[in-house]
């Protein structure tokens, strides 16, 4: 947890240090594909801020460990495959975030100490989707989305030209513009189409900015003419004509009709900067659109141009985030939710309240350790915070408000979706459902079971998991392997297509049933147990039947595998649910155990003088997994792209290190590639 003493970060060691920003940078990748590149937000923007602070730290704090794929070193997602990916002719970075009076501060005395003359303009911050427009003779050409902000970005331009208020055509000829500035949409429209959604039980956007940009990313343009979007303009990026300051400019853009962002007037002192961002904060509801903040920036270009950026952001500006608006509310009750992974989320059902313009009924509660930490009861007065997120937080209670009806709450010993047991995991902290065939989880469990990296059904993915456990069709892993059996009623239904789809997907089904050991267990979703555990563990036990009956003991002596994955382990395979599974598959014909032949072939060398480079976050291997599977065929893995590289293993998110390997034309894999070739003969690479 960030806190304002750094005695935590003095005490960290190097080796604990590696292993945070691990994790932190692949928390941090997993947000920003779900934020930037699916318009899907995962976790609240406060939420996000504190861990990057975090790694921020950790990362100034060890700079050997610094890499320039961090999240803290890259601008923003990457261009959708689904609109044709353009260079960017001029670069979009994202701004330098700061959380407190005193770093704004920190930022004018740096500006003056190199600029004695210079002079700021502050501007509200819109939560929204950042598009750069350029025009040739006065008429629009091209709209680009931010993409990664330094290389490619998203063309959009048919779905920028329904944007209202964005000028087809400049109401002066001038030879060459580019503008940027923010698509976002009106908070009364953003009202209007979630409630539309809501009565056609569809779901609901998150909050403006995510609408705005899953607006903007419509293949279909008619779309984007009905929601209503808008644009605003602050900053020219080139221009045939040239300017002394920001002011200036924008006040040029509204000669040619674009609508800009208000900026204050040009300030001085550090005393009228802070009065501007509290009053920008004060007015925030009088707004048309959600901001999160205040820019503060050098209002002189010629200083701009002087002060440069680095590879992520402009020197010359910053960004104030302001602290989440906070509001007092009544817990009427307190829910268990089984998410999608079977873990079990309480979930505060609010009496109604007005936060960042919305009303509020519902707050997370994240687990009972939070509960009793804040001891949050039944009937507390509470301080909720929400900042544009997907879901308000609980920060506290009012226990002077209580009367001694309130009542303590603890999560459930059984599912409250099929009453199965439930256990808590990574270290007490989490509360899951044992019952591997939990309805509330099967859709997840069904397509991770049958993904490339467990036993490979093609066809069995999300959409058709959903499919199948919706009818009924499937209700446990097991059930898979009788679908064979009902040939003739999935035919007939056609939720999964028609005679061919059926039988292609029937085939794959018994393909799958020779995968070896170590695929099944991966597919089981055994806590802490991806494919390099897995793989481990079917090496030194042959059969599942063997590792049922090991001890904590005998697993923790096992490579790869630590005291915590042990236990895992044990606890999930002594569930009654998992020993009527394995029966089931055993008794469907699905390979248990494995052979001599197969522990030989995995031993064998098959990376032997090649060399890969990995990128991006990887569906389900972290890097250190993937990189001992390399490592264990006698590959090696190094950190960038050459023209020795033979290959570059590709996840989501990826940094320079694809571009540098496609302009050297190295091949590019995917994890399925990387795991289809661990299972090649000897010598087939």
């Amino acid at each position: 947890m960030i806190t304002d003493s750094e005695e935590w970060l003095d005490k960290l060691s190097e080796s604990a240090a590696m292993q945070e920003i691990k994790e932190l940078r692949e928390q941090l990748q997993e947000y920003n594909r779900a934020y930037y590149d699916l318009d899907d937000p995962l976790i609240t923007d406060a939420g996000y801020d504190l861990l990057s602070q975090r790694l921020r730290r950790i990362e100034a704090a060890f700079p050997q460990l610094a890499d320039e794929e961090s999240p803290t070193s890259i601008v923003g997602g990457r261009a959708s495959e689904r609109f044709q990916r353009v260079p960017h002719l001029y670069p979009m970075l994202s701004l330098n975030d700061v959380f407190s009076l005193e770093e704004v501060e920190d930022f004018i005395r740096r500006m003056r100490a190199t600029e004695n003359e210079a002079q700021f303009i502050v501007e509200a911050k819109i939560d929204g989707l950042s598009l750069s427009v350029a025009y040739e003779n006065g008429v629009l050409q091209r709209a680009v989305t931010r993409g990664d902000g330094v290389n490619f970005g998203e063309d959009v331009t048919l779905n920028a030209l329904e944007i209202s208020n964005l000028p087809h055509r400049l109401s002066e000829t001038i030879s060459d513009l580019s503008v940027r500035g923010e698509v976002y949409l009106p908070i009364e429209e953003f009202e209007r189409i979630n409630e539309e959604l809501a009565n056609n039980n569809a779901k609901v956007f998150a909050n403006p900015r995510n609408a705005a940009a899953g607006t903007l990313r419509q293949l279909d343009s008619a779309v984007v003419r009905e929601r209503g979007l808008a644009f605003l303009a602050f900053e020219i990026q080139n221009s045939s004509r040239r300017f002394d300051s920001d002011r200036e400019e924008l006040i040029f853009l509204e000669s040619l009709g674009f609508d800009t962002i208000k900026p204050s007037a040009a300030l001085e002192t550090a005393e009228e900067i802070f009065a501007e961002i509290e009053r920008i904060d004060q007015s925030r509801g009088e707004f048309p659109y959600e901001i999160d903040g205040a820019v503060v920036k050098l209002n002189q270009l010629s200083l701009r141009e002087r002060l440069g950026a680095t590879s992520k952001a402009p020197r010359w500006a910053v960004a104030y985030k302001y602290p989440p608006e906070v509001k007092e509310t009544q817990i009427l009750e307190i829910r268990a939710q089984v998410g999608r992974t079977g873990k079990i989320t309480p979930l505060a059902i609010l009496a109604p309240v007005q936060l960042a313009g919305t009303t509020v009924q519902r707050a997370t509660l994240h687990n009972q350790n939070y509960i009793d930490k804040l001891d949050v009861r039944v009937g507390d007065t509470v301080l909720v915070h929400k900042g544009g997120e997907i879901i308000p937080a609980v920060l506290g209670t009012v226990k002077e408000r209580r009367d001694g009806s309130e009542e303590v709450y603890r999560l459930p010993g059984n599912c409250p979706s099929c009453d199965s047991p439930t256990t808590f995991l990574d270290e007490g902290v989490d509360l899951f459902c044992t019952n591997t065939d939990c309805p509330a989880q099967m859709v997840r469990h069904l397509s991770y079971f049958a993904s490339q990296s467990a036993v490979s059904i093609d066809g069995l993915g999300s959409k058709t998991a959903l499919a199948l456990s919706e009818e009924n069709y499937v209700t446990s892993l097991a059930d898979i392997y009788s679908l064979k059996d009902k040939r003739d009623d999935l035919i007939a239904w056609g939720g999964i297509g028609r005679e061919k789809s059926v039988d292609a997907l029937l085939a794959a089904i018994e393909n799958s049933k020779g995968v070896p050991l170590f695929r099944l267990l991966t597919g089981f979703g055994i806590p802490h147990v991806g494919v390099q555990t897995a793989r481990s563990l079917a090496q030194a036990m042959k059969s599942l039947d063997e590792i049922s009956a090991a001890t904590v003991e005998e697993l923790s002596a096992i490579p790869d595998i630590g005291q915590k994955t042990a236990e895992a382990i044990r606890d999930w395979f002594a569930l009654p649910q998992s020993q009527h599974l394995i029966s089931e598959l055993k008794k469907a014909g699905v390979r248990t155990s494995e052979s001599e032949q197969v522990e030989e072939e995995a031993s064998t060398k098959r990376f032997e003088g090649l060399t890969f480079v990995l990128t991006g976050t990887l569906p389900t291997l972290s890097r250190n997994e993937a990189k001992a599977l390399i490592e264990k065929e006698a590959g090696s893995v190094t950190g960038s792209v050459s023209s020795k590289t033979n290959y570059l293993l590709l996840g989501e998110d990826p940094g320079s290190k694809y571009e540098r390997a496609v302009s050297l034309n190295v091949p590019v894999i995917s994890e399925a590639d990387l795991l289809a070739m661990l299972e090649e003969n000897e010598g087939s690479v």
